[in-house]
């Protein structure tokens, strides 16, 4: 559990969307999923590119903790991220099904790897963190994962100090916009956005819980920017 001192310190936000996938250039790859997970596409070789541009925007930024989608094309983003932050040391991956795509724009049960059968490809996973989203529950439209994404954020702000790095799908992440009380659905690949999260209360967690509202004022310095995409043309941007 956190330090609770730390937990009442103003602390940053980003929220990120994957890189372009394989699938949007190369419709046939499909025909060929490993596993037959057909929601499970990589990066294409332009998404490897927007995502080591994020890092490199991001470079001199501290964060401390990352949460990544466990689809493939969102470990492969922020792995690529990592490698372009100065201080990344000591940091390790934490793999999250509750930022996982809508889905309703998935198979069911999604096709997505346990973060044991991830690590050893991306060795910066941590195989001894607790999600907080125990079990996939069917979802009807891309507004529906709000709820699992409110619960999710509130459990991670509670649970780990310091600046946080998340990176997840389109729908996912404008729900994170909503729920922080900025409404935004434009999320193009490796979008940018930053909240600065603001404790209101000095109290008891758990006499304010499942009221994220209530504990923390959530200031959008950064909603979906692209600006530091070198081609920002053709970027799937949702617009739900």
């Amino acid at each position: 559990m956190a330090d609770c001192c730390f937990l009442w310190a103003t602390r940053n936000l980003w929220v990120i969307r994957h890189g372009e996938r394989i699938d949007r250039v190369d419709p046939e790859w499909v025909k060929t999923a490993p596993r037959n997970a057909w929601d499970d596409p990589p990066l294409s070789e332009r998404g490897y590119l927007q995502a080591k541009e994020t890092g490199q925007r991001l470079k001199d930024e501290e964060i401390d903790y990352i949460f990544s989608s466990p689809f493939i094309r969102c470990l492969q983003t922020v792995t690529t991220i990592i490698k372009e932050l100065k201080n990344n040391a000591k940091l390790k991956l934490f793999v999250e099904p509750g930022f996982i795509e809508a889905l309703c724009m998935t198979q069911f049960p999604p096709g997505a790897l346990q973060p044991k059968d991830l690590h050893s490809e991306y060795n910066l996973v941590d195989t001894e963190y607790e999600p907080v989203l125990k079990q996939y529950l069917p979802e009807k439209d891309e507004y529906t994962c709000e709820k699992r994404v409110r619960q999710t954020i509130e459990s991670i702000l509670d649970r780990y100090p310091g600046n946080i790095l998340i990176v997840s799908h389109g729908s996912p992440t404008a729900a994170i916009h909503t729920v922080l009380g900025h409404e935004h659905r434009e999320i193009g690949y490796c979008a940018v956005s930053k909240f600065v999260a603001t404790p209101l209360h000095k109290t008891d967690m758990e006499t304010i819980k499942d009221n994220l509202g209530f504990k923390y004022s959530f200031d959008c310095q950064l909603a979906g920017d692209l600006s530091h995409i070198s081609d920002p043309t053709n970027m799937s941007i949702n617009r739900l």
